[in-house]
């Protein structure tokens, strides 16, 4: 007959703690409230750049008419170019921002040699029904609306669109990144201020990339223009937009034989 083997406890194997359960329902509650932070930095975060990469100032920069050909003399110049147009408002996330400033930020890429062009704020622009003004415009359907018709009363072709405060440049001269930093940082704040359609990234690029040239090397001018007043007797700015590209270096005058 088989004899029942004894049974000893092994010295290895620790034994059950009474608060196991409790301790390990402790831990999954600490996880779920980390989460939940988690989710709610990364909620908020995400919603302060709701304005940034807007399809919608996406889709104004296909809405620009060609550049009207240069005139009296001048030629195009052989050098290339990236433009942005900046507008100016009191509050972008406002229901309807107020326009304070128009600008546009023109950039030799071949030169490195920046400038800000300030645009009158009364400036006359065309449309396919006749004429109207900037703030007009804007008013109407914000920059969306407005860059189109500005951009072709300038004669100068933009690739990205900004709507900010007039702590753009400031905000500007401190975007650091990685992005994936930048999300978690206090710039954040700053990116809720703005809205374009550049991405977080491509705006801290754009940021770092003018540190990089450094501001007090950007020039400033101011657009030339006339007076002009539409039918209705309002005033308004007529930019002139063979001089402006000259002046910015699009257009260029030929050697003298």
């Amino acid at each position: 007959m088989l004899r029942q083997r004894d049974r000893f406890e092994r010295s290895d194997v620790p034994t059950p703690s009474a608060f196991r359960n409790t301790i390990a329902a402790a831990i999954l509650a600490l996880c779920a409230v980390a989460c939940l932070l988690l989710w709610n930095v990364c909620w908020r975060k995400a919603n302060q750049m709701n304005n940034l990469n807007s399809d919608e100032l996406f889709d104004a920069l296909y809405d620009q008419l060609s550049p009207t050909e240069p005139s009296a003399g001048r030629k195009w110049s052989d050098a290339s170019f990236s433009n942005v147009q900046l507008f100016i408002v009191d509050d972008v996330n406002a229901e309807k921002p107020q326009l304070l400033g128009a600008q546009i930020f023109v950039r030799n890429t071949d030169t490195n040699e920046c400038t800000i062009v300030n645009l009158p704020l009364n400036a006359k622009v065309w449309l396919s029904e006749g004429v109207s003004s900037l703030p007009v415009q804007f008013e109407q359907g914000g920059a969306a609306q407005a860059l189109p018709p500005l951009t072709n009363a300038t004669n100068v072709h933009v690739s990205h669109v900004i709507v900010a405060t007039d702590r753009i440049w400031d905000q500007l001269a401190r975007f650091k990144g990685p992005s994936a930093k930048a999300l978690f940082t206090s710039q954040t704040n700053d990116f809720a201020t703005i809205a374009s359609d550049y991405s977080t990234g491509q705006l801290i690029k754009f940021g770092e990339m003018l540190q990089e040239i450094g501001f007090d090397n950007i020039n400033h001018i101011d657009a030339p223009y006339w007076d002009d007043t539409l039918a209705d007797g309002t005033a308004v700015s007529v930019i002139d937009w063979q001089e402006l590209p000259t002046q910015l270096g699009i257009f260029e005058w030929p050697p003298a034989e």
